[in-house]
């Protein structure tokens, strides 16, 4: 369970919109192949990525048949969601190794075989997934991001461009109780990844965008970027150093609970950096480090004149240490220990609040693997809080999270997660909001082809110091055809609701999404 970044940013357990076809691996490998595999990796991913290309050098049937490329794919996949850093460029490398071990008449087979293999083990790694629905819901369907293709090699690196666009009905846009207006709205977001291939150490740099046009409320569309690179420095055979940095411009969803009425989306600025150190200690491993979160939101102009939120702009330093026992690959306990400090540029708020905090967060977990088809995660411990402002009690409360990934048959796998945090909150009177999401997720594959999901999320907002309380639900159905492994098309139906003690907020949406992607 990696300390940065995932800890440090708030990524959740993978939810999100589980559109990807599950693994169908028809063939098992002797228990001496996943053995080597398993002790190569314990060295990091490139020891992994040269031990499986001496297997299949010295093994090329293993790579001869769609179903014992798919087993391999699997057995040099189960060790990566223990890696730090970007794992997505590992799982990648995984799949060209085994294609181009293929017999060429076989390849296009083996590709489909292996992606679908290795999808398995991407839709549950943290590192790579978007944080769940609802807290983050937004205007378009997120998705789990693929495999893709071979890539472009330029220099000592590997350009992976991907292109998806579509169309949704939203039949509310403005998220409110009453006075519903409907739209359709078009999207397109292009991306590109860059990944190294250095023979040790790695950098990952992503960038991309997203619009969004509404056909008769122009008012509502939004040109949305990101830009980030992460890393790591093999210091040593035992030490390795994570560093990150990433930027984006969004715009908040009418769904938060912080969403202010006005006449436009409130549009904001994000940049998050972070270092890390992970040592080995004989069993043992040791990971210390920090993050900085700077938040900056823009003024909007409402009903009654300028609204100001540069009252929310804050940052945010976050430390923490981590310590697990690897001595056992089917259950590996950890305790970990976290500390924030959020300081706020306009202090007191527009409201007359001291909202500068410090908290904490520290417990008990587990890394667990109850068998081949059940694996997970699960921690339990305490957080809280204390604020500048005298008004504010401090709170201490339950800290706790965790999923089950279950492969049921070979063609349905189930995620069930959940997740409580401390979040920060505008509300006259109030410090924040404890937020409590538990979901799941089931996919089927009906064939090869095409694989239906049906995706709940339900959550609880309780804001410290009043009455208020939202219940939130997301329900989803949908299916993803592949055309080929880089072409497919999606539909999605989505219906999202908020119940809270103030009516007023109150609201249900209906959403339709058509979305076709490829990878170049």
């Amino acid at each position: 369970m990696p300390l940065i970044p995932s800890r440090f940013f708030g990524l959740l357990f993978a939810l999100a919109a589980g559109l990807m076809p599950v693994a169908a691996i028809a063939a098992t490998l002797s228990s001496g192949v996943d053995r080597r595999l398993e002790a190569t990796a314990e060295n990091g991913p490139r020891a992994l990525l040269d031990g499986l290309s001496q297997l299949l050098a010295s093994k090329p049937a293993l790579a001869a048949t769609p179903a014992s490329a798919a087993a391999l794919a699997a057995a040099a996949a189960a060790p990566v969601p223990d890696f730090e850093g970007a794992n997505l460029p590992v799982y990648r490398e995984i799949a060209d190794r085994i294609v181009r071990a293929a017999p060429l008449a076989q390849r296009q087979a083996v590709r489909i075989a292996v992606d679908g293999a290795l999808e398995q083990f991407i839709v549950t790694d943290i590192r790579v997934m978007p944080s769940p629905i609802p807290r983050t819901i937004g205007t378009g369907a997120t998705q789990p991001p693929d495999i893709g293709g071979p890539g472009y090699k330029v220099g000592s690196f590997t350009l992976y461009p991907t292109l998806q666009a579509g169309s949704f009905y939203d039949s509310n846009i403005y998220a409110t109780r009453t006075g519903r207006v409907s739209d359709v709205v078009g999207t397109i977001s292009p991306n590109i990844i860059a990944e190294s291939n250095w023979a040790h150490s790695s950098l990952q740099v992503n960038a991309g965008t997203d619009l969004s046009g509404y056909w008769t409320h122009g008012s509502e569309n939004m040109i949305d970027w990101h830009l980030g690179a992460e890393g790591h420095i093999d210091a040593s055979r035992s030490t390795r150093i994570l560093l990150g940095v990433q930027t984006l411009s969004e715009h908040e969803d009418r769904f938060s609970p912080d969403a202010v009425e006005g006449l436009t989306p409130t549009p904001y600025r994000e940049l998050n950096s972070y270092v890390g150190v992970v040592r080995r200690l004989g069993n043992f491993s040791l990971r210390v480090g920090g993050a900085v979160e700077r938040l900056t939101f823009g003024n909007v102009e409402g009903l009654h004149g300028l609204i100001d939120n540069h009252d929310r702009d804050r940052n945010r330093f976050t430390f923490g240490v981590l310590l697990r026992d690897d001595a056992q690959p089917a259950f590996r306990p950890f305790v970990e220990a976290l500390g924030d400090v959020r300081r706020y540029d306009q202090s007191p708020d527009d409201f007359g609040y001291f909202r500068n905090s410090g908290g904490y967060r520290s417990g008990l977990g587990t890394l667990f693997a109850v068998s081949s088809n059940v694996s997970g995660e699960a921690f339990i411990g305490v957080m809280g809080r204390a604020y500048a402002d005298s008004r504010f009690k401090s709170i201490t409360t339950v800290a706790s999270d965790g999923y089950v990934r279950w492969q049921a048959t070979k063609r349905t796998a189930a995620l069930l997660f959940l997740d409580r945090s401390i979040e920060e909150t505008t509300l006259p009177g109030s410090p924040a909001y404890i937020y409590t999401v538990v979901g799941g997720r089931l996919e089927q594959d009906l064939w090869s082809s095409l694989t239906a999901f049906i995706r709940l999320a339900f959550a609880r907002c309780d804001f410290v110091q009043t009455s208020r309380w939202d219940n939130e639900a997301d329900m989803s159905v949908g299916a993803r055809y592949y055309f080929n492994p880089s072409l497919y098309l999606g539909v999605d139906y989505r219906y999202t609701q908020r119940i809270s003690e103030e009516s007023v907020v109150n609201f249900d949406r209906n959403q339709v999404f058509l979305v076709m992607g490829t990878s170049f």
